[in-house]
């Protein structure tokens, strides 16, 4: 147990402090642990978690994607307008949509992989041309409804368990394999660590870039589809809130945001930090500009752990102290 504990320290610590975060919430807010209430919360945390997974691959392998707001939005829109309120058209639309969503992250881990684009760089124009191309499809105007399958995947309930969070377990199992178990995530880790030593060991470091792109690009547009089922209706803009979200759990869940380390594991527990977060900020009344605080601070304190700098600090003050 104890080995156990020191391999996986900064997740058993996200978890821990998503312990304590009920915990304090629960005091200010009476009733917050109700059955009910935390259903809820799983539900909105699985929204986060899902768009964070593919956030997860690509930060691991020393990358960022930017794109993840219009990319789900996207995938919202043209759903809803394609299907027009109806169940019949998921069965092309479905696939469809997730093809797009991996072809536009095929388009930014090519771009990051074979033509050595900054990812920041990449993908935030992706996300710019994306916006542009669904602000001109749509002119601005409403959405049909979202189709009353993707509703019951969204909001339904399976013996008691919401169906979404069925889902989102589903896949943490398979994020856990592909991490833990499969040759794609030895590769991602020693990618995130360091890309030349990783080319020169016989890592694919190009395929592996491309496909944490193509996983981010999948979720993000599989969360867009489930998100309109939970809203009832796509609009414009509902995913930006979702950028420094999926980004914050990350970091949340002990990954650093320069790479090589982390797991999805950790990041389910960062998504549930802050969903129960945005429980409590009501309960101390204050704004939702608050919780942006918190995610930028949250970004800014990792990266910076994660920096030579301070890396350097702490060994001159191990140096002092020997």
């Amino acid at each position: 147990m104890s080995a156990f504990l020191a391999r996986n320290r900064l997740i058993v610590l996200a978890y821990a402090g998503m312990v304590m975060l009920l915990l304090v919430t629960a005091m200010f807010s009476p009733g917050f642990l109700s059955v009910s209430n935390m259903r809820s919360t799983v539900v909105l945390a699985a929204f986060v978690g899902i768009v964070a997974l593919g956030q997860t691959f690509v930060i691991i392998g020393g990358g960022i994607d930017l794109s993840v707001p219009w990319v789900l939005n996207s995938a919202a829109i043209v759903m809803a307008l394609l299907c027009g309120g109806q169940d019949l058209p998921l069965v092309w639309v479905l696939p469809l949509l997730l093809a797009g969503g991996a072809f536009v992250g095929l388009i930014n881990g090519v771009g990051v992989a074979q033509f050595g684009v900054p990812p920041i760089i990449m993908t935030l124009a992706t996300n710019v041309i994306l916006q542009g191309l669904i602000l001109v499809l749509t002119g601005g105007s409403p959405t049909p409804s979202a189709p009353a399958l993707i509703q019951f995947l969204s909001v339904g309930r399976i013996g008691g368990f919401p169906v979404i969070a069925l889902i989102w377990l589903a896949l943490t199992l398979v994020a856990t394999l592909l991490l833990s178990k499969a040759a794609f995530g030895r590769h991602l880790y020693a990618l995130g660590t360091s890309a030349t030593v990783a080319e020169f060991s016989g890592v694919p470091t190009a395929r592996t870039t491309i496909l944490t792109y193509v996983v981010s690009g999948l979720t993000a547009a599989f969360a867009g589809m489930l998100l309109t089922g939970y809203s009832g209706q796509a609009y414009l803009g509902m995913g930006d809130a979702y950028l420094f979200t999926s980004i914050a759990a990350v970091a949340i869940g002990g990954a650093s945001i320069l790479g090589g380390s982390g797991h999805y594991l950790g990041t389910v527990a960062g998504a549930m930090v802050l969903t129960i977060l945005t429980g409590l900020l009501p309960a101390l009344n204050l704004s939702s500009g608050a919780l942006l605080v918190v995610y930028g601070a949250v970004i800014l304190i990792t990266v910076s752990i994660g920096s030579e700098t301070f890396a350097g600090l702490g060994v001159r003050i191990r140096g002092r102290r020997a």
